[in-house]
């Protein structure tokens, strides 16, 4: 049977990263300022939260760097893209690759490693349970022995709605976004607020890295995101900027990858499995004509 609390336990863990890392580019989105770098701040975050929690024995030293990480990879997106005009696409896909050479060349560098490193100095994040809700049958393994990364990320998508409906932070950033002229005749700084939504990313993605590097292996690989940058893109895309339907999609990713790790015991081809969510993004792009006529203009400024 393949709903069980092992499943839900697997996509809760495999979910965080995505979802973490997607909440904050969504605010990248809605400003206007699409936020393609980030892969590659998920995994400069993850190389820096083992770094130092390899170096000082201490997780929180090494979740610290990780949003640091993050946040230089953001700001640099930011230098390049805002302050000197680059392509936001084209500015983005550099980064990722300057991130993945980069963590490949200081692992080899400072640790003397090639491929993985894996260290008992290397502290991981704590784990907690919500002492109520574990003892729900259910719900248990939703609840029980995860990071505080897991539990915030649950909150942070609750948060960002009520930022994006409530506030007037959230009414600026997407006047930014939909109509940049106006909403800088009114007062707003265009510029400001979009950097704003850069550094909440680039918070978001360091999260996202730790969690991946330090919440439930402790340890570093070359490479170690495997694309989760480009999920939490995609989960973006499917939202429609919206913080709830974002969600919903990133967990339809975990669901997939869990189902794929239990398809693994039956003949079922775990890796027909795991193409369904981008069949899904493939689909809903083809009924969403915006969201192709936006990427065709995309693609036509890059080639111009």
């Amino acid at each position: 049977m393949f709903i069980n609390a092992t499943l839900l336990a697997v996509v809760a863990r495999v979910t965080t990263p995505i979802v973490l890392c997607a909440s904050g580019g969504l605010y990248c989105q809605l400003a206007g300022t699409p936020n393609i770098t980030l892969e590659g701040a998920m995994l400069m975050a993850a190389f820096a939260g083992v770094a130092g929690s390899y170096y000082t024995g201490s997780a929180l030293v090494g979740l610290l760097c990780a949003i640091l990480g993050s946040l230089l990879i953001n700001i640099l997106f930011g230098f390049l893209h805002l302050r000197l005009g680059g392509e936001g696409t084209i500015t983005g896909f550099a980064i990722n690759s300057l991130s993945l050479g980069l963590t490949t060349f200081l692992l080899r560098s400072m640790f003397n490693v090639t491929g993985t490193l894996v260290d008992d100095r290397i502290v991981g994040l704590p784990k907690y349970s919500i002492p109520i809700l574990k003892d729900i049958p259910l719900l248990q393994q939703l609840f029980t022995n995860h990071t505080l990364c897991t539990y915030f990320s649950w909150i942070f998508i609750i948060l960002t709605y009520i930022i994006f409906y409530r506030t007037k932070y959230g009414m600026n950033i997407r006047a930014c976004g939909e109509n940049p002229t106006a909403a800088s005749s009114v007062g707003v700084s265009v510029t400001t607020v979009r950097w704003s939504t850069i550094m909440i990313s680039g918070l978001m993605s360091g999260l996202a890295g730790a969690q991946i590097s330090l919440g439930y292996l402790s340890m570093f690989s070359e490479n170690m995101t495997s694309g989760r940058g480009f999920i939490a893109l995609a989960a973006i895309m499917l939202s429609g900027g919206r913080p709830i339907a974002m969600f919903v999609a990133a967990l339809l990713f975990g669901v997939a990858e869990g189902l794929s790790n239990q398809a693994q015991l039956t003949a079922i081809s775990s890796h027909l499995i795991l193409t369904l969510p981008y069949l899904m993004v493939i689909v809903v792009l083809l009924l969403q004509p915006e969201q192709m006529k936006a990427l065709k203009m995309r693609i036509r400024q890059m080639k111009g």
